[in-house]
């Protein structure tokens, strides 16, 4: 009897070691997909914040070029009023002498008034430094290539 009870408790012995050798490839396996998973998460991350670098430095060089358009627009806006400016002393210096220069006959005494009330309103017709800047290129305008980052 006692060899039979030997045999039957090491069959039992057999089956739980069995038993137990399957439930640690089953482990195994939840282990090595918990690492793939990690894995995948970990490259995911990295990609997601080497995008968020890259997003970043575009926007960076959007703003700096925004901030130079600006600048250059101010610096023509700027000259535009000088040429103007340049432009109605030209204009108003051309005026006296020709009056001076050239007599002429003494008309209505209201023309003289309404002929001068004329001359300032014709340079009044471009006020060109009051413009906004522009926000961005026109409809039909293609945008400038982005730069390689």
């Amino acid at each position: 009897m006692k060899l039979n009870d030997l045999r039957n408790a090491a069959a039992k012995a057999d089956q739980e070691l069995q038993i137990c050798e399957r439930r640690a490839k089953d482990l195994q396996a939840k282990a090595k997909a918990g690492k793939a998973a990690l894995q995948q998460a970990r490259l995911n991350q990295k990609r997601a914040r080497k995008a968020a670098k890259q997003a970043k430095s575009l926007a960076q060089a959007a703003k700096e070029q925004a901030r130079d358009q600006l600048r250059i627009w101010e610096k023509a806006q700027k000259r535009l009023a000088k040429a103007l400016k340049k432009l109605a002393k030209a204009h108003e210096a051309k005026k006296p002498s020709q009056t001076a220069a050239v007599p002429r006959k003494a008309s209505r005494p209201g023309s003289a008034r309404k002929r001068q009330a004329r001359a300032p309103r014709a340079l009044e017709k471009r006020p060109l430094a009051s413009q906004a800047p522009p926000v961005g290129p026109g409809p039909g305008a293609a945008s400038p290539p982005s730069p390689a980052v």
